[in-house]
C-alpha cells in the first residue's frame, strides 16, 4: 500500500509499504482521513525525540473496520484513539493512562494512519453511534484536547476565558468553552490569519493578552512570553490551565500564584472519555468542526501539504487515504 512516511532530515514522502497485518487482538481499519497537525510537523522536521526515519506519520485518524474482529462488525465506523499506555505503572493503575510513565502514540512509536490501512489494538477504537460523516470526525482527536482541557479548567456557567495562542487547538478551546457556558471568551493570538480565522467563528479576537482579565485562562501556545504573562492575566481566585508543551522548563511567578491564590493546573492530551466525548459531540452535530477542516488532499499530494503547513497555510489538513 501506500503511505505518507517521514524518511529522515525534512524529507517526507509517499512510498508502497506492507499493508499491515492485525495481530492477536488488533482490527484492521480501512483509513478514511488522517489530519496533520504541530507533531507531525516535528516529526517530519526530526524534530520528535522518538520517531525514526521510515515511520508513518498521521494520528488523527478515522475510517471503517475492514474485517470483522475482536467483536467489532466490517464497516464500522470508528475514530482511533491514539495513546498507547503500558497498563502497568502507577499512574495508569490509577486509571490515568494519558499520563503513562511510558506513554506512546500511533504515528510516532507504531504505524500512522496517513495510508490506506492501519492495524490498531482493538480497545483503541472508539465505534461511532449513527450516522458517520467521517470527514468531520477526522477532528475528533484535536478536540479531545479541547474537552479535556475545558474538564480540567473546573469552568463554571458565567465565568470569563482568556485563551492564549490562536493554532487549531486554541481555537477549538475558546469554541468549546463558549458551547460550556462560558461568559465573555477572548482569544489572543499575533498572528492575523489565525485572528481572522477564529473572528470569523464569533469570537473575540485581540493581538496581545497584556492588561487583560479573566477568571479562567488557557496557555495553548506554550511560548516563553506567555509563561511571563499567564499570572498577570489570571484573576485573582482564577484558574491557568496549561494546555501547550514547553520544550524546556520556564519562570513562572510563583508570588502570583500564593497572593492572588490561583490554581494552576496541567493537562495532557486526553482520557478515553474525553476522545469519545469528542467523538460524541461532532456525530451529534453539537460541534461542527467543518470551519477547521481547511483542506483536503489526496494521498499523494500530502507532502507539499506538508510544506504548506510549515509555511502557516490552513488549519487543519485531512489526507484522504481512501476512495
Amino acid at each position: 500500500m501506500r503511505a505518507l512516511t517521514w524518511a529522515g532530515g525534512t524529507d517526507v514522502i509517499v512510498t508502497d509499504v506492507p499493508e499491515p497485518v492485525p495481530g492477536t487482538g488488533q482490527v484492521l481499519v480501512e483509513v478514511a482521513y488522517a489530519g496533520l497537525c504541530g507533531t507531525d510537523l516535528h516529526i517530519c522536521s526530526g524534530e520528535h525525540p522518538r520517531a525514526r526515519p521510515g515511520q508513518i506519520i498521521g494520528h488523527e485518524i478515522v475510517g471503517t473496520v475492514a474485517q470483522s474482529a475482536e467483536g467489532i462488525a466490517a464497516g464500522t465506523a470508528v475514530v482511533v484513539d491514539p495513546l498507547v499506555a503500558c497498563g502497568a505503572c502507577p499512574t495508569c493503575l490509577a486509571d490515568r493512562p494519558q499520563t503513562c510513565e511510558r506513554l506512546r502514540l500511533i504515528g510516532i512509536d507504531f504505524p500512522g494512519g496517513a495510508a490506506s490501512h492501519v492495524a490498531v489494538d482493538a480497545d483503541r477504537l472508539i465505534p461511532v453511534r449513527g450516522q458517520a460523516n467521517l470527514r468531520n470526525l477526522a477532528f475528533a482527536e484535536p478536540l479531545a484536547v479541547a474537552v479535556r482541557a475545558v474538564r480540567r479548567s473546573g469552568l463554571q456557567d458565567g465565568q470569563n476565558v482568556l485563551v492564549v495562542g490562536g493554532g487549531p487547538i486554541g481555537v477549538a478551546i475558546a469554541a468549546y468553552a463558549r458551547n460550556r457556558g462560558a461568559g465573555r471568551v477572548v482569544l489572543a493570538e499575533p498572528s492575523p490569519v489565525r485572528r481572522e480565522f477564529a473572528a470569523a467563528l464569533g469570537i473575540t479576537t485581540v493581538v496581545d493578552a497584556t492588561g487583560l482579565r479573566a477568571e479562567v485562562v488557557f496557555d495553548a501556545a506554550a511560548h516563553s512570553v506567555v509563561a511571563d504573562l499567564i499570572t498577570d492575566v489570571t484573576a485573582p481566585g482564577g484558574t491557568a490551565v496549561i494546555v501547550g508543551v514547553y520544550g524546556s522548563p520556564q519562570p513562572f511567578n510563583l508570588q502570583a500564584v500564593t497572593f492572588n491564590e490561583l490554581s494552576v493546573v496541567g493537562t495532557r492530551v486526553y482520557s478515553r472519555r474525553d476522545i469519545a466525548e469528542a467523538t460524541e459531540l461532532i456525530s451529534s452535530g453539537r460541534f461542527d468542526p467543518e470551519p477547521f477542516l481547511t483542506r483536503t488532499v489526496e494521498l499523494e499530494e500530502a507532502p507539499e501539504a506538508i510544506v504548506e503547513l510549515r509555511r502557516g497555510v490552513g488549519v487543519k489538513v485531512l489526507v484522504r487515504s481512501s476512495q
